[in-house]
Order: structure tokens, then C-alpha cells, then sequence
């Protein structure tokens, strides 16, 4: 091995890679070349030989700088475990290599994924050292803190695999501990060396955004878990020295990843942790990391990711799990801070370093918008709601929907003085159309049209108040024929307190029955020509030349759209029927 001196001006020309961007540039002094066997972490000059897959590097500023054949790049040697790009590993010399990540890593191609192109090829010139001729690693340019338990908890960002929705929820988390007013760490504690997950949740209000090269890690592939430990609570107690009340943490690909599969049953990590969230791509994949996340001791708060584009693998997995599947914007809105709210305060209880962290978020005070808590399937039991293939949430929401705005149309026509559209020299108000409010529930959301008074600023008091009645809604799920009725009156009086006697509900009323009809007839064998109930929201021409089951489906989703009035004879006739389908 020999070393030699590296001038200052070939350093400022070479292109530094985000994964060296902690090394100060007048760190680089000497260049060791000869016999070598790299080591993850150290740092490499490198001159790029064709062009591949990788046509720019991520710059230590995140400017993504074009290469070109000949320049000289600074980056580092590091593993990658990537289902959807690259598997690549250190090789046992300074021969040529692959780039493998446009953060800067070095390495060489194991396999890659059938639509990717062949890496971009690099020769290393040398490792580079400090001026006694030392190797420059990563490990060296680490956050400086203690490697003890940390004093701030965290909530985590788990998923099925890569590309399933982990940054996009973890950022999301962000922005909904941001909205209390939180100062909130954003960590990714494994992966390889890149910015763009940096960059997003730092966009999104993030205190502090931290990754793994922050430890001292170019990549985490192949590190052993009590160094990842180890790593994670040097990050935590750094995010905690700066301020930090909580952090978001996000580990990178899915649980059948070498070191997510260990990490998942670390007892340090769990030790902090008061609440996962889960991304998954489909339902069967929800369903599965639901019950090993379980088995592995996690409180797993709710689900999220690209799952969340399909209406059907959203009750799907609602109906496999119990859980809510939310959107990104539900929680950044803050849809789980009530259940977060709840595990600090129980998690405090327990004393510790961590205790007036979690006071802190325990005594938070949540907007009068935000949902309250996790939702189990509710109205029927998990293994009808399986065979169903739909939650009692969907249901429960449709219901919830038609009962706050039949409050809402109730509270403006007393507001007015007469019913909407009648003609009465009392009138005190008049209508002026609509305004869109979300109002955010234990259920979703649920988008209201909020009567627009001229003269008075309406606003639904169940908005304003939070009052999200989930026992009301129960009961009316629960609620046989001859109760219905009084279980839907109950619902109403809850939206609203100050409601004054019953009023005709029996539309209402029928509606729901509409819809409680269409959910116990799913599933069911269906009825002969003569025993064939006529669906309320469905005509008969509508139907014709259709088989059984698509009829069934058909009529069911016009039910479940509520497109249209009730027509189907009064709520007595809907008793019938549903009387006859049980």
C-alpha cells in the first residue's frame, strides 16, 4: 500500500456524493492506493467509465449533477439491498465497480430487477486519507452522542416492501405532530445512502432530518442489528439534545428484509416506541404484516400506503386487520394523534428518561377537527365482516353521513324559521347554497355540505365540538327491526344537543335500512324469482338480462352509493325485506 498527497483543486473539482456529505472537504489529504480491501464506510475517488443506469449523483446539497465518462467522483463503498433496483456487495479490492445508488455508493452488482439497466461502471483511483495516511470512513464524521436509552419516544414507519408508502406515511406522521405544535425528528435508520427521503420530510416541517449516514452508515445492508441499535439511539439522543419532542422513524424496505425482519423484534427500539404505522401495497400484504408486527409485541396504530388507492383493497384490509387504512392526508391532518395521545400517556406511566417526553404529548391538545383514535370493524363480527369483503368503517361512515347531514338540514331550517324552499312570511333566513367541509372521523372522512345561511354563520356544532358519537353509530349497526328507529333518533340526538323532539325521520330511517339490507344480503344465497325483493335504489330495466350475482352486485352498489331518493315504499316495507333476507 502506498499513500500520496490529493490537492486541494482535485478535491473541489470531483463530484462529492450525498452519502460523504458530513466529511468536510478539508478532510481529504492523502490518496492510499496499492494492494487495498475496502471496508463499508470508506470513502473513494473514483473515475466514472460508462455511463449506466445512473446518468447523475446526488450531490452533497441534494443538486442532482449530470457525469459524464472520465470525471472524478468522491463517494463511498457500501452494500445495497434493493428488491425493485440492485443487490450489490463490497468487493475484495480496489478493481472496477458499480455506482449502485445515485446518493454514492460503490459496489458490485450481485443481481438487479429485470427493468433495470446495468449500473453505471467506475474504477476506484484510491481511498482516500487523512495526512498521516489513514483511511477516511464514514464512522469517523458520525453525530456525537450517547448510545443510551433516548429520552424522546418515537413512533414508526414500517411496510411490505420497497415503493409500499413507508416515506410518504412517515412524512405524512410529520406533518400531523407538526400540527400540535410538536418539534419532531424525522430518522431513517436503514437503507442506502440517498436524499430524497431527507428532502421530503425536511419539506414537511421536519426539525430535524436524520438518516443512518448520519451514524456513519453508507448503507445498512449487512450491518449487524446491535450496530443499527446502536446507530438509532445515537440519532434519537442527538434529535432529543436538539429540541426534538418526538420522532417519526422510518425503516427502509419491507419485513422480509434482512434486518427489518430483526429489527422489528429489537427490544431496544421497542423500548421507545409507542406506536407503529404500517404501509402495505395490497390487503394480503396488510394482513400479513398486521399479524407479524403482532407476534413481534408492536402496537400497530393503523394502515397507510399505496393501498390506500384502491377503494376495494382499503376494505379488504379494514375488514382482514380491524384497522383504519388512512390516507396520507388524514394523517397529516392528524387522524392518529388521539390514538398516539392515548399510548404516551399510558406509556408515561411507566416512569423513565422518557417520561416528560411523553407527558408532553400525552397532555397535547388536540384540534376539534382532528379524528379520535383507531377504528375496529364494527356492526358485525370479523369473520362476517371477511366474508363480506368490506369493514363496518364503510358502513358505518355512510351511515354517519346521512345522519349529520339530516342534523345539518334540520339546524338551518330552524335557523330560517320554515322548512328548505317553503314560503312563509316568518322566514328569519334564507338559504345560499353550499359550502364543502371536511369533518374527520373516527370512521374517515366524510365530506359536508354545509348549508350557507345569508344572515348567520352556521356551523355544525358536531364539527366544532369534535363529537364523533361512535356508540350511537354502533347501535344503530346492532340495531334489530323494531329498534331501529329509536336507535337512529338516539344517533341525531347525539350530532345534536340542542334537537327538539323527534321530527319525521322515516325517510332516514328507510335509507339506512337501505343500506343495512344491501350489507346482510351479501354473501347470501340469492332468492328465486317470486322471493326476489325489489331493490329500493335499483329499477327493473336497469336489470334485465343480468345473471343472480350480477344483479346482486349491481343493486348492491346502488345501494351503496345512496344515488337518488328512497323509493321503495316506506320504512315498513324495508322491515319486510330485510326481516326476509335474515
Amino acid at each position: 500500500m502506498r499513500h500520496v498527497a490529493v490537492s486541494k483543486a482535485r478535491i473541489s473539482r470531483a463530484k462529492r456524493a450525498f452519502s460523504t456529505r458530513r466529511v468536510p472537504r478539508k478532510a481529504y489529504k492523502t490518496l492510499l492506493q496499492g494492494e487495498l480491501s475496502p471496508a463499508p464506510g470508506d470513502l473513494v475517488l473514483a473515475r466514472i467509465d460508462e455511463i449506466g443506469k445512473h446518468t447523475k449523483l446526488e450531490l452533497t446539497d441534494g443538486r442532482r449533477a449530470h457525469m459524464f465518462p472520465g470525471d472524478e467522483i468522491i463517494v463511498c463503498f457500501g452494500n445495497r439491498y434493493a428488491p425493485d433496483q440492485y443487490e450489490a456487495q463490497i468487493g475484495p479490492d480496489l478493481a472496477p465497480c458499480d455506482l449502485v445508488a445515485a446518493g454514492g455508493i460503490a459496489s458490485l452488482e450481485i443481481s438487479r430487477h429485470q427493468r433495470m439497466k446495468p449500473p453505471t461502471q467506475i474504477t476506484p483511483i484510491g481511498i482516500l486519507g487523512d495526512a498521516a495516511g489513514r483511511r477516511l470512513n464514514l464512522r469517523q464524521f458520525g453525530v456525537d452522542a450517547p448510545e443510551t436509552a433516548p429520552a424522546i419516544p418515537a413512533v414508526l414507519s414500517l411496510g411490505t416492501s420497497m415503493n409500499a408508502g413507508k416515506t410518504l406515511t412517515a412524512t405524512s406522521l410529520v406533518r400531523g405532530f407538526k400540527r400540535l405544535g410538536f418539534r419532531v425528528a424525522a430518522l431513517k435508520i436503514t437503507g442506502t445512502g440517498a436524499g430524497g427521503d431527507m428532502w421530503i420530510v425536511r419539506d414537511a416541517g421536519a426539525d430535524l432530518s436524520l438518516d443512518f449516514t448520519d451514524a456513519g452508515h453508507a448503507s445498512t445492508y449487512l450491518v449487524s442489528i446491535p450496530e443499527i441499535e446502536d446507530a438509532t439511539c445515537r440519532l434519537m439522543n442527538h434529535a432529543a439534545a436538539e429540541g426534538c419532542d418526538v420522532a417519526v422513524i422510518e425503516i427502509a424496505d419491507g419485513l422480509q428484509q434482512l434486518e427489518t425482519a430483526q429489527l422489528i423484534h429489537s427490544g431496544r427500539i421497542m423500548e421507545f416506541t409507542i406506536g407503529t404505522v404500517f404501509a402495505a401495497y395490497d390487503a394480503m400484504g396488510a394482513k400479513y404484516g398486521f399479524d407479524m408486527l403482532g407476534q413481534a409485541g408492536h402496537d400497530v396504530l393503523g394502515l397507510s400506503g399505496r393501498l390506500g388507492r384502491s377503494p376495494l383493497g382499503v376494505r379488504e384490509a379494514e375488514a382482514a386487520t380491524g384497522l383504519r387504512v388512512y390516507s396520507p392526508w388524514e394523517l397529516q391532518e392528524g387522524a392518529l394523534m388521539m390514538a398516539i395521545r392515548d399510548r404516551a400517556a399510558r406509556a408515561a406511566l411507566r416512569g423513565g428518561p422518557m417520561q416528560p417526553a411523553l407527558r408532553k404529548i400525552a397532555d397535547a391538545v388536540v384540534p376539534a377537527q382532528v379524528a379520535l383514535g383507531n377504528l375496529v370493524p364494527m356492526g358485525m363480527g370479523m369473520a362476517e365482516a371477511n366474508r363480506l369483503g368490506m369493514s363496518g368503517t364503510a358502513i358505518a361512515r355512510e351511515i354517519l353521513d346521512l345522519a349529520a347531514h339530516h342534523v345539518m338540514e334540520e339546524e338551518a331550517d330552524r335557523i330560517c324559521g320554515v322548512a328548505y324552499r317553503a314560503r312563509d312570511r316568518k322566514r328569519r333566513d334564507w338559504r345560499n347554497g353550499f359550502r364543502r367541509q371536511d369533518w374527520m372521523t373516527d370512521f374517515g372522512v366524510i365530506e359536508l355540505s354545509v348549508p350557507r345561511l345569508k344572515h348567520t354563520a352556521y356551523m355544525p356544532g358536531f364539527v366544532e365540538t369534535a363529537t364523533v358519537p361512535v356508540a350511537a353509530v354502533r347501535a344503530v349497526l346492532d340495531a334489530g327491526l323494531e329498534d331501529l328507529e329509536d336507535a337512529t333518533g338516539a344517533l341525531l340526538a347525539a350530532l345534536s344537543r340542542s334537537r327538539r323532539g323527534r321530527g319525521d325521520i322515516s325517510e332516514l330511517v328507510g335509507r339506512i335500512a337501505t343500506i343495512l339490507f344491501a350489507v346482510r344480503m351479501q354473501g347470501r344465497p340469492m332468492p328465486g324469482p317470486a322471493e326476489r325483493p325489489a331493490w329500493p335504489l335499483s329499477s327493473p330495466i336497469e336489470n334485465e338480462g343480468l345473471d343472480d350475482d350480477e344483479y346482486l352486485d349491481d343493486a348492491t352498489g346502488a345501494a351503496g352509493g345512496l344515488e337518488g331518493d328512497y323509493e321503495g315504499g316506506g320504512i315498513g316495507a324495508a322491515f319486510q325485506r330485510i326481516a326476509a333476507a335474515e
